[in-house]
This record gives structure tokens, C-alpha cells and sequence, in this order.
């Protein structure tokens, strides 16, 4: 059976590591077989006029003994759900996120995200590990073992030090994945949970973070394994059906751009390979290339974090003054059953944003005027699978009215009636690739100080907005980032079917209003 998920494994992935630990790892390493969990909830966050409230709550007793003695003088017990959601709903700010709270939110505290710490009438609870996903919050305390607990000031201890927190955010993420069904049978999956966190953790003691292998235990389904097959931790059942392998190349960019002499444009691009190999037997070995050729811009890759099934990796630690040429790199890994992400990587030395991008806003009593232009790079591929532009207006009423002349798509307003929607299309029509927007904007008042919804769009008042843009483009990397089909090899050798995609997408693409200032934190 599986020790432990592909996803905690990543915390402790450093460019590679051999498939057996030298002698002189830390000792830490060898403990995750031991981690437990105290306690986990399940947490169901605001709608409509509900507040927060806790949907399942479970705890460990013999591990909340453990911990006792454990920490000694220095234990801190677990409160009640009732006096606990109070402090969840603070900490992470379920509720009332505008409010300052200077425990939470003054700027000398480090950033640690998602590992939270409570503070109760007893003391201090730390490490809360805590994750949203689909309007549902799950959060857990792993048993944090003494000689690696700062208890002078837990927020200094380095997390990486910290395997509890790997396995515990490992063990939300299979929780998540199993809730992970349409609401209507929301219900009748939560009273299988307590079966599920049985069967993945008994007595809290963590042994299994896979979903696929813990549903086909509790419901029953057969196995193929023989008792003469040695697999290793990660592949704890066996495939049975037509062999196939399918890899995925998904790259992301965050921009910051403001049409200004003294503002130099920011750029983060960074990107993963996500794989699923279903082949019979007791696994397969697959070599591969991670190349960079073809289209995009040929960028050469910075940091590459490999998955623990990885067996080999050329790594080339890139200086800045060598030769900038790229080179592919040679990946070698036996992998586990379910999909999983074989590696991370990031980009550096990023020259040319792929869209160029100038906003202008002027600001009226009842009315606003602005002009965008937008330029497409010659080397990105003009085919997008969607493209368009929001204009936010948090801070001003309700938009009333809109006049607008787009050289091509649609502008509309959105249904909250706060954001101008400017759907550009699939392509950049013009021969110079270049598309204008210009358009007035009535309110249905004046500006009445209205809060704004988040922290940075609070900063967005008088002349200080931006436009954010969101585009997806299949087939294509800005880095130029492919995997040689040719390059692929599975042994014992067989035949299968072979699929591979790339898509390119703007997670946080904004561009700022030329006439005001820019807020970044890249």
C-alpha cells in the first residue's frame, strides 16, 4: 500500500533526489511512516446569509494522549468546535475579510500560508494546515514531533524541516478529491467520509494519502497485484486494460505592465508536466525529453522540482552570463497508477511580454472614459481558445450604462454590473496583430466609498485601476517548453498510445492605468 501521496513528497523535492536516501539524510525524512493527525474538520464556508459552519469534525484520541506527552508542560488541548470555528473564521478570514486584524494581518508576521497557528486561552495551536477547495474548507493538525517545534516562536521553523505539514496538506488534498462530487450527492458521500478516514488513517496514524487506492479498498474492488511483485511505495495496485501514457504540459504567466518611462514591466513564468502512465505489470520505466524548441521563445528553464518517482534528471544549474542556448533535459522515473506531476519548473531571463498592453482612465462625478490598446508579440501563436479583458470598478456604483467601439469582438457588462467584459475573440484580426478598445462608462451615482472586496482592489481608487486580461492558448509555451515524442521510451518495451498536450494560460495578467500608480509585489 502507498506510505504516503505524490503530493507531499514535493515539499522535499530539490531539482532530484536518488531514489534511495544517502546515509546521511536527515532522520526526519525517515519519519513520515509515524506522522498522525490530531484532529480534522471539514468546514462548509459562507452562502448566502449562513455563516461558516463545521460539516465534520473528527478526533484522534490516542494520538491527542501522544501529544500530551510528547510536549509535556508545553501541550496545548484542543478547544470545543464551538470555540474553535470562531478562532478558524478569524484566522483565515472566512468572514469580515476587509477588517484589520493585527494577529492576521500587520506586515511584520511571515508568511506562511496554508499553515496557520490559533491562538486559544491555553496557548498556541500550530500547525493548522488548511485548504478551500469548492466552497468547503478542510483543515487538520498534524502531530508536530518536539525536536523540530520552535515553541519560542513557531512561525520562524522552516517548513521544509517540517514533515508533518507535507503529509497533512497530502492528506486534506485526498479528502478534497474524495468529496469531490456534484452537491446533490454532497450528503451521502460525508457519511462514507468516516469510512474513508478509517481506512487512509487509523487511529489518525497516516498510511495512505492516495484516493484511488483507499476507494478501491473500502469499496470492495479487486485487485491485481501478485504476491511475487515488488512495488514500490507510490504504485500499491496494479493496471489492468489497454496501455496508454498521456503527458501534459500546462504553463502559466503572471504579468505587471503600466505604460510609463520610469515602470519596468514584471513577468513570472513558470509551468508543470503532468503525466498518467497506465500500463500493466508492476510499472514501467519511462524516459523522456524536456525540450525547448520549435515555437515560443526558446527561454531556457530556471529551477526543475521532479517528483519522488523520478530515477535520473540532467539538471544544468544556468548562470547568468552562460551560454544562453537551451538544452533538453533527460527524464527518467517509474510511475505510480494515478495522474500525478512529474515536475515544476520556472523560466528565466523573460524579455518580451506576450501581449503589450496600454490603459487609459480618466474618472468623472457619474462617468469614466477609457482607452486600451493591445499588441500582440510576433512569436506567440495567434490562436487563443478564449481571450478577453475585464475592467473591474469596485469602488464606484453600479454601471448603468455602457458605450464602447472595439476594432473587433463584443464588450459587454458583467452580471454584477462592476466590470466592463471586453471579449476579444480567438485572434488578433488586424495585420499588425494590434486591437483598441474605446468606451464611456455612466454610474448609477457618484462615488458613494464603497469597500472594496479584497486588499489590493481597495488601493484601486481615483486613478490607480488596472485591466486585467485572461487568454488560454493550446499547443504552445512562451518558453518554447515541448516533449519529443520521439525522445519517449517505456520499458519493458510494448505498445501503447501516446498523447501529449501543452496549453499556455494568464493566471494574473493586469495592466495598469497609464494617468495613475502601479501596485506589484513581484
Amino acid at each position: 500500500m502507498s506510505l504516503c501521496g505524490p503530493k507531499l513528497k514535493f515539499l522535499f523535492a530539490t531539482k532530484s533526489y536518488p531514489t534511495r536516501a544517502p546515509a546521511d539524510m536527515p532522520d526526519l525524512i525517515y519519519d513520515i511512516m509515524s506522522i498522525a493527525v490530531r484532529h480534522l474538520w471539514i468546514i462548509k464556508l459562507s452562502t448566502g446569509s449562513k455563516n461558516p459552519h463545521i460539516l465534520f469534525s473528527r478526533s484522534f484520541p490516542t494520538v491527542e494522549k501522544k501529544a500530551a506527552l510528547t510536549y509535556g508542560k508545553a501541550y496545548v488541548p484542543i478547544p470545543s468546535n464551538n470555540n474553535l470555528l470562531p478562532l478558524l473564521v478569524q484566522e483565515l478570514a472566512l468572514v469580515y475579510a476587509s477588517q484589520f486584524t493585527p494577529s492576521r494581518d500587520q506586515c511584520d508576521l511571515q508568511f506562511q500560508k496554508p499553515v496557520h497557528q490559533l491562538t486559544t486561552e491555553q496557548g498556541v495551536l500550530w500547525p493548522v494546515v488548511a485548504a478551500e477547495k469548492a466552497g468547503l474548507l478542510y483543515c487538520c493538525l498534524p502531530l508536530v514531533e518536539e525536536n523540530v517545534l520552535d515553541v519560542d516562536d513557531v512561525t520562524k521553523t522552516p517548513l521544509v524541516n517540517v514533515p508533518a505539514i507535507a503529509v497533512g496538506f497530502a492528506f486534506i488534498g485526498a479528502l478534497a478529491e474524495f468529496l469531490k462530487v456534484p452537491s446533490q450527492e454532497l450528503a451521502s458521500r460525508l457519511q462514507e467520509l468516516p469510512v474513508f478516514v478509517n481506512e487512509a488513517a487509523p487511529f489518525g496514524q497516516l498510511r495512505d494519502t492516495s484516493t484511488e487506492n483507499i476507494c478501491a479498498r473500502i469499496f470492495n474492488k479487486p485487485y491485481s497485484v501478485s504476491k511475487s511483485l515488488k512495488l514500490p511505495a507510490w504504485r500499491s495496485s496494479s493496471y489492468k486494460g489497454k496501455p496508454s501514457l498521456q503527458l501534459s504540459i500546462h504553463e502559466h504567466i503572471n504579468a505587471s505592465q503600466c505604460a510609463q518611462e520610469i515602470w519596468h514591466d514584471h513577468s513570472q513564468v513558470f509551468g508543470s508536466v503532468v503525466c498518467r502512465a497506465e500500463f500493466e505489470g508492476p510499472g514501467a520505466d519511462i524516459t523522456l525529453n524536456l525540450s525547448q524548441q520549435g515555437d515560443g521563445f526558446n527561454v531556457p528553464l530556471d529551477m526543475l522540482l521532479v517528483h519522488p518517482c523520478v530515477q535520473r534528471s540532467d539538471w544544468q544549474d544556468l548562470e547568468s552570463n552562460s551560454d544562453p542556448r537551451t538544452t533538453p533535459r533527460r527524464i527518467k522515473f517509474s510511475p505510480p497508477v494515478e495522474q500525478f506531476t512529474l515536475c515544476h519548473y520556472t523560466v528565466r531571463r523573460l524579455v518580451e511580454l506576450p501581449v503589450f498592453g496600454v490603459y487609459h482612465l480618466k474618472q468623472e462625478e457619474t462617468k469614466a472614459s477609457l482607452t486600451v490598446q493591445l499588441k500582440l508579440n510576433d512569436q506567440i501563436k495567434n490562436n487563443f481558445e478564449f481571450c478577453e479583458l475585464r475592467i473591474p470598478f469596485y469602488t464606484r456604483s453600479t454601471i448603468q450604462s455602457l458605450e464602447a467601439t472595439p476594432t473587433q469582438g463584443a464588450v459587454t457588462v458583467s452580471s454584477n454590473k462592476r466590470e466592463v467584459v471586453w471579449n476579444i475573440g480567438q485572434k488578433f484580426t488586424s495585420k499588425d496583430q494590434q486591437a483598441l478598445l474605446a468606451a464611456t462608462v455612466a454610474f448609477s451615482g457618484p462615488d458613494q466609498g464603497l469597500p472594496a472586496p479584497t486588499v489590493e482592489d481597495a488601493f484601486c481608487r481615483g486613478h490607480n485601476s488596472y485591466a486585467q486580461l485572461q487568454f488560454k492558448i493550446e499547443d504552445f509555451t512562451h518558453s518554447g517548453c515541448s516533449i519529443d515524442n520521439k525522445s519517449v521510451q517505456v520499458s519493458p518495451s510494448s505498445k501503447y498510445k501516446l498523447t501529449i498536450s501543452r496549453d499556455y494560460t494568464s493566471i494574473d495578467y493586469k495592466i495598469w492605468n497609464s494617468s495613475g500608480e502601479a501596485l506589484t509585489t513581484m
